[in-house]
C-alpha cells in the first residue's frame, strides 16, 4: 500500500560496539550532529519573536525546531490568530487590533513601517532589543524594531521570482521552457490575435502569469489557464488589478512538478522530483492547487533530466545573485521531456523531509544557510544530497487536501474506490486529506486520485494533468464507501472527456 509516509518516523540513526552504523547512517548521524551543534550554539538560551503570516497549526514545526535548539518563543507578532493548533508561547497578538484582515503582500509591507502602539507593545516585552526575529521565507527586511531579522530574503534573490523575467535565466542556463510573450496590462485589453496568441497556443491553449510587482501570487493564485484562446480576454481581465506585466505562454500539458535544491557553499545539492497536484476544469480554466507528493517516481531517465536543469539553473542563480539556501525549479514533464515555468529563491514546501526525518531542523538549517552561521562548514552539498533522497525516498509522503462541497460528508477516516485502486482519506474542517492509494497509479502520481477524490466530494469538473493521458485520469468513480458504509456513486456529469 502507499500510504502518507512509507517509513515509520523514529530517533536518528545510532550505532553500538556490536551493531556499528553502517555507512549511510553513518553519514546522516555525522550531518546531523554538525548541524545541530551549530544551531544549538546559535539558538540556546536567545528569546525569539516570530512575524507570521497565520499563527495556526503552521507554526508548531518552526517553534518546535527552536525549543529544541534551546531558544525561547517569546512572542508571536501575526497578520491572523492565534488560529486552530496554534502552539502555546507567552505572548502573541494581531498586527493589527481592527479592521479589514491584511493580505499577506500587506503584511510584508507592514512590516517595515509598524505602528506605534506595536513598537511599545513589543519593547515592553523585550526593552533591551535582545531578541532575534524570524518572519516568512518573504520576509524581506534585516531588522525589525531594532532586532536583526534571522534568514531574511534579499531583494536580488525576491526579483527572481517575477515569472515574467525568469526566461532569461532559463536561457542563461540552457533550461526549456515554453514559447511565451510579455505584455503589459494594457495590451490586455486587445484581441487575442493582436498579441500573438495563436502562435503561442497548444492543444490545450496558453497559461497567463502575473508577475510579483504587486506581492506574492503563488499556489496557482496569480495564474489564469486558458484554454479557449477565444475566452482569452475574460479570463485573464481580473490580472490587471494584480500585476503590471503578465507572461501568456503555451500550457505544456505535463505533469505539474517541482525539484527542490539547497545552494551551499561548495555547490548544489538537488533533490528528487515531486508532484505537485494542481487540478483543471477544462470547460472554464478554473485551476485547483492541491499540494504535494514524494510518491512519484517519474522515471529514472526523466528524473535526470529535471534535477540536471536544476543544478544548472542553481549555479546561474547563485552566480547572479549570491544566493544560498533552498530553492525550487517547477514545471511540467510532458511526453517531449521537462519544461521548466518558475524558479521560487526561497524554502519552498514540499520536500518531503518533515515526514521522512521528523527531527531535522530544516527550517533553521536553511535560515543558518542564508546567514553563513559558523559551524555548518562540515555539511558538504554531496553529503546533504545523499542524505536527503535516501530519506525521502525511504518515507514518501502526501500533503496533498481537495475542498468539500457542502454535501454532507461526515468528518473522520473515509474510503472511495476508483479505478481499480482504493484511495483513503480524511476529512475535517472543510477539506479532505489524501492518507493512502493501493494499488498506486502509474508512476505512483498521486494525480489522478485527486481529481478523483474532488469528483466525489462535489466537484467533477476537475482533471489532473496531463489532459491526454486517458481513462486512468477521469474521475468516474466505480464504488464508494464512507467509514465502512456504501454510498451512492458520485455521477460523472459535467466532465468533458
Amino acid at each position: 500500500m502507499t500510504s502518507t509516509t512509507g517509513r515509520t518516523p523514529g530517533a536518528h540513526p545510532q550505532g553500538t560496539e556490536d551493531t556499528p552504523l553502517s555507512g549511510a547512517d553513518a553519514e546522516e548521524a555525522d550531518l546531523l550532529s554538525t548541524l545541530n551543534q551549530a544551531l544549538r550554539r546559535l539558538w540556546s538560551g536567545r528569546g525569539v519573536v516570530l512575524l507570521l503570516d497565520d499563527f495556526d497549526h503552521r507554526a508548531t514545526s518552526l517553534v518546535g525546531e527552536l525549543r529544541a535548539c534551546g531558544a525561547r518563543v517569546e512572542a508571536v507578532l501575526s497578520r491572523t490568530g492565534p488560529g486552530p493548533g496554534a502552539p502555546a508561547v507567552p505572548h502573541s497578538r494581531q498586527c493589527r487590533e481592527s479592521g479589514p484582515e491584511m493580505t499577506r503582500p500587506e503584511f510584508e509591507a507592514w512590516l517595515r513601517n509598524p505602528s506605534q502602539e506595536v513598537r511599545r507593545w513589543l519593547d515592553g516585552l523585550d526593552p533591551e532589543r535582545r531578541w532575534l526575529a524570524l518572519g516568512t521565507p518573504r520576509t524581506g527586511i534585516a531588522e525589525f524594531l531594532g532586532r536583526k531579522v534571522y534568514g531574511w530574503r534579499r531583494p536580488e534573490w525576491a526579483a527572481v521570482e517575477d515569472k515574467t523575467t525568469i526566461d532569461r535565466l532559463w536561457a542563461a542556463a540552457g533550461v526549456a521552457s515554453p514559447p511565451h510573450v510579455v505584455v503589459d496590462v494594457e495590451t490586455l485589453r486587445r484581441a487575442p490575435e493582436e498579441i500573438g496568441i495563436g502562435k503561442i497556443a497548444g492543444p490545450a491553449g496558453v497559461v497567463a502569469a502575473a508577475d510579483s510587482t504587486r506581492g506574492h501570487v503563488g499556489d496557482s493564485l496569480g495564474l489564469r489557464w486558458v484554454p479557449d484562446p477565444d475566452r482569452f480576454q475574460e479570463s485573464v481581465r481580473d490580472l490587471a488589478d494584480r500585476a503590471d506585466r503578465v507572461r501568456i505562454a503555451r500550457f505544456a500539458d505535463g505533469v505539474p512538478c517541482s525539484v527542490l535544491a539547497m545552494a551551499l557553499p561548495d555547490g548544489i545539492a538537488v533533490f528528487a522530483p515531486i508532484e505537485i497536484v494542481t487540478l483543471g476544469d477544462p470547460a472554464t480554466g478554473r485551476l485547483l492547487f492541491c499540494g504535494s507528493s514524494t510518491h512519484w517516481r517519474p522515471g529514472a531517465s526523466a528524473e535526470r533530466e529535471m534535477r540536471d536543469a536544476t543544478r544548472r539553473a542553481g549555479r546561474e542563480l547563485v552566480r547572479t545573485t549570491g544566493y544560498r539556501g533552498i530553492f525550487s525549479v517547477d514545471g511540467l514533464l510532458t511526453p517531449d521531456g521537462f519544461t521548466a515555468t518558475e524558479l521560487n529563491p526561497r524554502h519552498a514546501s514540499g520536500l518531503g523531509l518533515r515526514a521522512a526525518l521528523p527531527d531535522f531542523p530544516v527550517y533553521l538549517f536553511n535560515r543558518a544557510v542564508q546567514e553563513e552561521l559558523p559551524g555548518l562548514e562540515g555539511i558538504g552539498s554531496a553529503a546533504l544530497e545523499r542524505v536527503v533522497r535516501r530519506a525521502v525516498a525511504a518515507a514518501p509522503s502526501y500533503a496533498l487536501t481537495v475542498p468539500v462541497a457542502p454535501t454532507g460528508h461526515a468528518d473522520g477516516a473515509a474510503r472511495l474506490r476508483h479505478g481499480g485502486s482504493v484511495i483513503d482519506y480524511r476529512t475535517a474542517d472543510g477539506v479532505a486529506a489524501l492518507t493512502a492509494v493501493s494499488p498506486p497509479a502509474p508512476g505512483h502520481r498521486a494525480g489522478p486520485a485527486c481529481a478523483a477524490l474532488a469528483a466525489h466530494l462535489g466537484d467533477p469538473g476537475l482533471r489532473c494533468f496531463p489532459l491526454g493521458a486517458g481513462g486512468a485520469d477521469r474521475p468516474g468513480c466505480t464504488e464508494s464507501e464512507e467509514h465502512g458504509a456504501p454510498v451512492p456513486k458520485t455521477p460523472n456529469t459535467g466532465m468533458r472527456q
